[in-house]
């Protein structure tokens, strides 16, 4: 007995996505901090809302995609038997909700975030993942909405109207960072989105034209990545991460040149790293800034 409750949490462990979750809690600290931020309280409820919406959203993506992860991902939670759909769908739900609701006790402007955040990821499980380059471009602004989601909180807070240059900065940041894993993803995904129907660059064209739309992303990437330091006056500690990230970018696209959807695998696994590292360094500005 005691045995098949550790598999079910484990199984919903795996079902939430718990890194990608944690990624968006610490993306929505880090935009709060970002915008002068400082109340320990926000930062916590930040952190718990965008957990539970992103939980919520990789849950339903889970539900949808049950017949999907049969081919793609047979050892996932419902396709292996070890959480029945029926389950998934009420965890889906109940987390959703609880994220919303904490969101919007933040301020309803938070909870109208979490709101679309959570309905843009329904509509990119049930359609726009079908739909060529949109659903790849919804999933890859997640993150950088839950950067905008954090420093919204912080403009309430300090009563003003207007959203800081850093916020936009850091937002492009993490949706191209985001974009162009997500084409290099479809390089790994490509037989079983083939046989479902998905359209992806690599399943409507091949996957050596995804690689090549990675490669435009991240070079521009790269580029960008240096302008917060020379145009903001951002700091040497900013500035040390960021060139780190543009290292593991480049060691990602060489991991993925043979175009095989198992170096596809180990890129994307490389670029969850650079994400991490990516928004750290937006957190050491932030760190600068205080001290």
């Amino acid at each position: 007995m005691s045995s098949d409750i550790s598999r079910k949490i484990v199984a919903t462990a795996k079902l939430f996505r718990i890194g990608n979750d944690i990624a968006l809690g610490y993306a929505s600290i880090v935009g709060y901090l970002l915008c002068n931020g400082r109340s320990i309280y926000s930062v916590i409820l930040l952190f718990i809302a965008a957990f539970l919406v992103g939980a919520g959203a990789n849950t339903i993506n889970d539900y949808i995609d049950r017949e999907v992860d049969r081919i793609n991902k047979p050892w996932r939670p419902i396709p292996s038997g070890i959480i029945n759909p029926i389950e998934a769908l009420y965890i889906a739900i109940l987390t959703t909700a609880i994220g919303i609701i904490i969101s919007a006790f933040l301020s309803p402007l938070n909870g109208l975030i979490a709101f679309i955040a959570s309905i843009l990821a329904y509509l990119y499980s049930i359609r726009l993942k079908k739909v060529l380059l949109i659903g790849n471009i919804v999933v890859a602004s997640l993150t950088g909405l839950a950067i905008i989601f954090g420093g919204v909180l912080s403009g309430i807070e300090s009563s003003s109207k207007m959203i800081q240059l850093d916020i936009i900065v850091v937002s492009l940041y993490a949706t191209l960072l985001n974009l162009g894993r997500e084409f290099l993803k479809g390089i790994e995904d490509v037989e079983g989105d083939r046989k479902l129907g998905i359209k992806t660059l690599a399943t409507v064209f091949n996957p050596y034209i995804a690689y090549n739309a990675s490669l435009a992303i991240y070079l521009l990437l790269i580029g960008l990545s240096f302008i917060p330091y020379l145009i903001l006056n951002y700091s040497i500690y900013y500035l040390v991460l960021a060139i780190f990230v543009d290292i593991t970018i480049i060691l990602s696209l060489y991991v993925a040149r043979s175009l095989k959807s198992d170096d596809a695998w180990r890129a994307t696994r490389i670029l969850k790293i650079s994400a991490f590292i990516g928004i750290s360094a937006f957190l050491a500005e932030a760190i600068a800034r205080m001290l």
